[in-house]
């Protein structure tokens, strides 16, 4: 067994016994106490400090902070054919689409790709999309624990769900991977689409950067190296703006916060959402040499 692999059991373990033997109140002061100290024995990485936060913060948390919103939502008529759908599906990296009746708050089904797939390779390919979808849609209020859905959708086999509002129209969307998204973070498999990661530098020398640059990457491409305040452990367990900005914070920061940083430098950030930081603006203290792009 890798010392990763019994790090991340002796983790789980922890955190088990930690919720088996005591009553809630407690567990959230001591979760509160072992992240503000976070020394000695009980030193975590970055990511299981994450974790922690997490946990401590999904128990009130609500079906409405964790959904896709309905601007979001990916749908499919259920009148199309299945050749349209399946280009849809390629185009967007879903395994299953909710499908509508005259409009999206008229959800009458879901098709996973496999019964898509079945179709087309019998040769049906002038299917109707109606002809193949599922009935097994569940409807949720926004208001509905995230644990407690979490424990629904598992027991049920579920995996999406559609958060209604109060007059039954269609508010968001959320698929168990959503919700698992708010303990462990992001989960990307290899057809989520890679994004770009921006980093610009403006011309007063601040610094605008996608959370999930790498430090390595911002300082090859702007020269400004964020590690220099980390000791060799955190070099360790931080790659990302993100990863680094969350360290100092030491939780999700609010949109338009400003978090100071080591040698005079302040991350100001542009874009956030309940489970991550999106993108961050680098400002330099104004004694500091504005860095420029190397040739």
């Amino acid at each position: 067994m890798s010392d990763e692999t019994k790090n991340e059991s002796s983790f789980c373990s922890f955190v088990s016994n930690l919720f088996k033997h005591k009553q809630p109140e407690t567990v959230r002061e001591t979760i509160e106490d072992l992240i503000e100290e976070a020394d000695g024995d009980q030193e975590f990485s970055e990511h299981e400090q994450l974790l922690l936060n997490n946990i401590l913060c999904l128990r009130d948390k609500k079906c409405g902070n964790a959904m896709i919103p309905r601007a979001d939502i990916i749908g499919f008529p259920k009148d199309g054919n299945i050749v349209d759908l399946a280009e849809l599906m390629v185009t967007k990296g879903h395994s299953r689409i909710p499908i509508y009746g005259e409009s999206l708050d008229d959800i009458v089904g879901i098709v996973h790709v496999i019964d898509l797939m079945k179709c087309m390779l019998n040769g049906k390919k002038d299917t109707k999309v109606s002809e193949i979808i599922t009935n097994n849609v569940k409807f949720v209020s926004p208001s509905m624990r995230v644990l407690d859905l979490l424990r629904q959708m598992q027991l049920q086999k579920v995996h999406m769900a559609m958060v209604v509002d109060e007059y039954g129209g269609i508010d968001g969307l959320v698929t168990i991977e959503d919700l698992l998204e708010e303990i462990v973070g992001d989960i990307e498999d290899e057809y989520d689409f890679d994004e770009n990661h921006i980093i610009a530098i403006q011309d007063n020398g601040e610094i605008i950067a996608d959370a999930k640059a790498e430090l390595d990457e911002i300082k090859e491409q702007t020269g400004l190296d964020l590690t220099t305040a980390l000791n060799d452990e955190e070099k360790e367990d931080i790659d990302t703006l993100g990863g680094l900005v969350f360290q100092i914070a030491q939780r999700i920061p609010s949109r338009g916060e400003i978090i100071d940083g080591n040698d005079g430098l302040k991350f100001r950030i542009l874009e956030v959402d309940p489970r991550r930081i999106k993108k961050v603006l680098i400002m330099q203290p104004k004694e500091l040499p504005t860095v420029s792009v190397s040739e």
